[in-house]
């Protein structure tokens, strides 16, 4: 399932997981977690719209910013991230 995703953008999609706790329903700012990667702005930005355009996340324009949102399949991918992270730790 995470076979077409590259580094950072499972980077990616942890770090909104993190910044959701986890929930499909929670609707983050994209400061709230795009900030570790500030060195690589282009191509996270670039990360993040192909997680829009693959159903991971998804965007709500809320106000006078967009937020993002993990879909099912987001929400899938990134517990499986974690799930891989808990066992190298092992």
């Amino acid at each position: 399932m995470t076979d077409e995703l590259t580094e950072l953008e499972k980077a990616i999609l942890a770090s909104i997981c993190a910044a959701t706790g986890g929930s499909k329903a929670a609707h983050v700012p994209k400061q709230y977690f795009m900030r570790k990667f500030q060195k690589q702005s282009k191509l996270a930005k670039r990360a993040l719209h192909r997680l829009v355009s693959l159903g991971y996340v998804v965007q709500h324009p809320t106000g006078g910013e967009m937020t993002y949102e993990l879909t099912q399949r987001g929400f899938e991918v990134c517990k499986a991230i974690r799930d891989n992270l808990r066992d190298l730790k092992a």
